[in-house]
Order: C-alpha cells, then sequence, then structure tokens
C-alpha cells in the first residue's frame, strides 16, 4: 500500500509540526494510503556535535504517543547513529523510505533535512520525485508576529520562565514526565508536602527556576498544583535542582507514582528567605494566589 510519509526530529511537536502532520494525515485519508511519519531515538544534536547542554523537549516515548493521538497510521522511529549521519541522502531516500514505505507522497516541512551534511531538502527530493515516483508537497513555516514557531524558541521562552508563551506555540501546556521519588521532606516540615518529581528523560530541558501553576496527572486523577523548580536555597545547600509540587487537594504517599506534570503559569523566580517564617509566609501568598488562578485555568 502506498504511502504518504513525511519525516524530522518533531521535538516538542509544536503548532508548526501538528500543521505538517494533520495535513498529511488529511492527505492520506483523502487518497486512501497510509500515513507514516519517520522520526528519530535520538536527537541528532545529541549524537553528532555532543551537546551535553542540549535539552529536549519531550521524551521521544511521549513523541511517538502523541503522533499517534494525531492519527497517524504507522511510525518509524530509527535509532540515530553516527553510521546513519554518514548515509547519503540518496542512500537514505533508497534505504528507508522508498524500499521501505513506498510513498506517493513525501511532505516536507521549511526545515527538514536528512542524510549526510544535510543535503535531503526539498529541493533534493523533487529532483529525485519523478524516478522513484513519488510528488512533493511543501509546508511553509507557520508564524506569528514574532517569527517562525521552532523548538529553539521555545527552549529560549521556557529558559526566559515565559511559560504562557511557550504553550501557545506548543500548542498544549510544556509537560514533564517521570517518577515521584523521596526527597528531603523539606517541604513536609514547613507543612507543605511535595512530590519530588525524577525525570524520565534526564536531558529535558527544565525552565527557569521559579514557583509555576501546574496541573498533575497521577493514572486517572487529576489535581492543580505548585511547583516549585530550583535548588530550594532557603532551606538546602547542596545547589541540586530539583521539580517539587505541592498539591493542595492531595496528601497521600506518592513514592513511585508515576507522573506527568504539566506547567501553566510563572509566578515567580526563585528567591533565598532570610528566615524560616518569612518562607512560610511567600508560600502561604503564593498559594493563595494560586488556588484564585486554578478555577481560570480549568
Amino acid at each position: 500500500m502506498k504511502s504518504v510519509v513525511s519525516m524530522g526530529n518533531f521535538d516538542g511537536l509544536h503548532l508548526g509540526h501538528r500543521k505538517l502532520i494533520q495535513t498529511m494525515v488529511e492527505l492520506a485519508r483523502e487518497q486512501s494510503l497510509k500515513s507514516v511519519v519517520i522520526t528519530f531515538k535520538q536527537h541528532p544534536a545529541l549524537v553528532l556535535n555532543g551537546a551535553h547542554n542540549f535539552r529536549l523537549l519531550i521524551p521521544c516515548e511521549h513523541k511517538i504517543r502523541m503522533i499517534k493521538e494525531m492519527g497517524v497510521d504507522e511510525i518509524v522511529c530509527l535509532p540515530f547513529t553516527k553510521e546513519l549521519s554518514q548515509l547519503s541522502a540518496l542512500d537514505f531516500l533508497q534505504s528507508y523510505v522508498v524500499d521501505e514505505l513506498d510513498p506517493g507522497v513525501i511532505v516536507v516541512g521549511y526545515d527538514s533535512h536528512f542524510g549526510h551534511g544535510r543535503e535531503g531538502n526539498y529541493q533534493f527530493l523533487q529532483e529525485h520525485a519523478a524516478s522513484f515516483g513519488y510528488r512533493c508537497l511543501y509546508i511553509p513555516a507557520l508564524e506569528d508576529e514574532e517569527g517562525i514557531i521552532s523548538s529553539s524558541r521555545i527552549r529560549a521562552l521556557l529558559l526566559e520562565g515565559r511559560i504562557d508563551e511557550a504553550n501557545r506555540l506548543l500548542g498544549s501546556p510544556y509537560s514533564m514526565y517521570g517518577e515521584v521519588v523521596k526527597g528531603k521532606g523539606l517541604g513536609k516540615g514547613l507543612g507543605f508536602p511535595t512530590a519530588n518529581l525524577a525525570l524520565d528523560e534526564p536531558r529535558q530541558l527544565i525552565p527557569r527556576a521559579g514557583v509555576y501553576i501546574s496541573k498533575v496527572f497521577l493514572g486517572e486523577d487529576v489535581f492543580f498544583g505548585l511547583t516549585n523548580i530550583g535548588t530550594a536555597p532557603s532551606v538546602k545547600q547542596d545547589r541540586k535542582t530539583t521539580v517539587e509540587t505541592h498539591m493542595p487537594e492531595y496528601n497521600a504517599d506518592l513514592y513511585g507514582a508515576r507522573m506527568k506534570l504539566e506547567l501553566l503559569h510563572f509566578m515567580r523566580p526563585e528567591l533565598c528567605f532570610a528566615s524560616r517564617a518569612e518562607l512560610i509566609k511567600a508560600m502561604q501568598a503564593d498559594l493563595a494566589q494560586a488556588k484564585a488562578l486554578f478555577e481560570e485555568y480549568a
């Protein structure tokens, strides 16, 4: 069965990615073809550049799940290795696209590249379309008043704590995934017990340190929360960044539970308080402000 194919990293699955994938899915359904996305288990930046500071917007398994939820029939998730990066664009096209997927249409984004030296792009695909029997559909960049919507732009917004803007470009709240692990119990000692999140993907981007309004998903249960990202300088000395969430309506033991954490709104930067009393007073003020906004975000 012939297919409609698109390929890319799709890190974050922002509005631009969604436009491309939705176009591909609709086209496949209209023409009774199979829709296929080719993506990669590792981001090329982590393999090619040794980019130790590079941070992902979404873990691979959750990216795959979200793409499936968009109605894509098949996802080919390739391990990105140095050997694969040395493959020419023509060899990649022949081996991984034409021979395996029999494309009738290849949907290409404005920044789509593949093959050694990033040779594979829209022009390259057009040049080989006739010989391989497919046609190309080009999807231009999605822009707003600030410019092109891209993963790098969203990373920058998150690192600045501009979560509302980042969420708008993502099309849904920025989410972190992991397991609740035992912390030092400092929040509980202050009257604000927290769930300490250990990320499934250590290279996932942790946004700017500060206090956020958040939403917590625990299995089928959903709770609003107050999340602190940072080193908690008022009560800790180890300078280790943690992601800790206080849920006013949930007090049970969560150790070992799976958690999805959505960040909804940045309230304030992380501060160092002179005393325990000042810290508790600030946390009470944060919680009062957050509760007033929970209904809005519901």
